[in-house]
């Protein structure tokens, strides 16, 4: 049996961003003998994922496992991925079991994986009068805000935060700024946690924003982002999967 494995990223024109995929691309290849693995992006990247998909269905896979690089549920793993999918089966025309992975926050492990950067800076300041902020990239699905929402909920609730908010940002740097000054006086501290798998001009923007504000107050402390790449391999690896109905 022909099992091939497609590692969904969503494309970056950082060149540190797309190292970081392929460090988790290798370890995909690495643990995943039995399986022909590729990957592929949505965007501002090569290859892409329907150029991939061709290579499986040309070849006559028998079973494709798509596994998206991604943390929340928003419209580029329910609509966008979906739809590559179903134009590559319209175009060969054939019928082949194929399997999606959930985004990563469904895994039961993800929040407790992520909170481990958050409590490596804690430990270093006083909780009392320190605010969560978590930042993620803007979406207008409402189902990725929902989750995003409970995330920082359940992160500043395990750590006894009283106050959190998140930020969901754009690549305005002006825009994040204004942000960022808005949040409350009350505090002495806020706590940065980029909600991010690969370095790009997301994460490059807020660091370098962060860093211009700390030059006055120095009320921000930026966590790392989540970039134990054999954790996040194993934590797409152990998400659940449900089968993609074949349409033809």
């Amino acid at each position: 049996m022909k099992k091939g494995i497609l590692l969904c990223c969503h494309g970056t024109r950082n060149t540190e961003g797309i190292k970081d995929t392929l460090k988790l691309f290798k370890i995909f290849k690495k643990k995943k003998k039995n399986f022909i693995v590729k990957i592929g992006y949505l965007e501002s990247a090569t290859p892409n994922i329907s150029s991939q998909l061709d290579f499986f269905l040309r070849k006559n896979f028998d079973i494709i496992l798509i596994k998206p690089a991604m943390i929340f549920p928003g419209n580029h793993v329910n609509k966008d991925i979906p739809k590559i999918i179903e134009n590559s089966l319209k175009k060969y025309k054939k019928k082949i079991k194929i399997k999606i992975s959930y985004p990563l926050l469904k895994s039961k492990k993800f929040i407790k994986n992520i909170q481990f950067n958050l409590k490596e800076k804690l430990s270093k300041i006083d909780k009392k009068e320190t605010a969560l902020i978590v930042v993620a990239s803007y979406t207008i699905n409402i189902d990725a805000k929902s989750e995003i929402n409970f995330l920082t909920k359940k992160l500043a609730k395990n750590e006894g935060i009283r106050y959190y908010k998140n930020i969901l940002i754009t690549l305005n740097k002006e825009n994040l700024k204004q942000q960022l000054n808005k949040l409350s006086v009350d505090y002495s501290k806020f706590i940065i946690l980029p909600i991010f798998l690969f370095r790009g001009k997301l994460l490059k923007n807020l660091i370098s924003v962060i860093d211009k504000l700390n030059k006055k107050n120095n009320k921000y402390v930026v966590c790392k982002h989540f970039n134990d790449y054999k954790k996040v391999e194993n934590l797409i690896d152990s998400s659940k999967d449900y089968n993609y109905i074949n349409k033809l």
